[in-house]
């Protein structure tokens, strides 16, 4: 586990410093991936000593620990809106919405989710993931119970269960995976398609 922060950034300068810090370790986690990953190189990429750097983080997990927060926060608040609007939409347009909500911004942080998902031990990947599941669960639990009341609660979790594989995973192969000739729109239409129909009774 990664020691606490050396130098909390209070001083205007001390803060852009640690953003500038963050910036360069998202680029060398874009080109060289976790593994490849260190405070030299990171160092390297902001332009400044791996002394100054470590005024600020012991080693490269602590700074791996902040950029996965900020992205877990980032996909989170993003999630929640588009939730929130899916509400005021028809069912099937707010499960698309919600849908590329998702992939887009798995796609604006690409490099820490890419990370997370390949390269992180999972204990760490375990504090991201299954926070998007339960956000995308509470709102399918909602669409289901809206659009058939008459299922019985076991049948409901079945489906909702896996629903929620089907969804992060068709989200994360679109955000980090998609072929150059594949439309990423008409995937997105595909999972929706997947998703209403499995929630649906037969």
């Amino acid at each position: 586990m990664a020691a606490p922060r050396r130098m909390k950034p209070v001083q205007a300068r001390s803060k852009a410093m640690v953003e500038r810090i963050l910036a360069a370790a998202t680029q060398v986690l874009a080109s060289h991936g976790y593994g490849q990953m260190s405070t030299n190189r990171v160092a390297e990429a902001a332009g400044v000593s791996v002394g100054s750097l470590y005024r600020y983080f012991s080693d490269k997990d602590e700074i791996f620990d902040v950029l996965r927060l900020r992205a877990s926060d980032a996909i989170l608040q993003r999630l929640t809106g588009a939730i929130a609007e899916a509400a005021r939409q028809p069912p099937r347009a707010g499960v698309r919405a919600v849908v590329s909500s998702l992939v887009a911004a798995l796609e604006e942080h690409e490099a820490v989710v890419r990370a997370l998902v390949n390269e992180v031990p999972m204990g760490t990947q375990a504090n991201v993931l299954p926070e998007i599941e339960r956000g995308l669960s509470t709102f399918t639990r909602i669409y289901v119970a809206q659009q058939v009341p008459q299922m019985a609660t076991e049948e409901m979790d079945a489906r909702i269960y896996l629903a929620m594989g089907v969804t992060l995973n068709s989200c994360l192969r679109i955000a980090l995976e998609k072929p150059p000739e594949l439309d990423a729109g008409h995937l997105v239409d595909l999972v929706v398609d997947m998703l209403v129909l499995g929630l649906s009774p037969t």
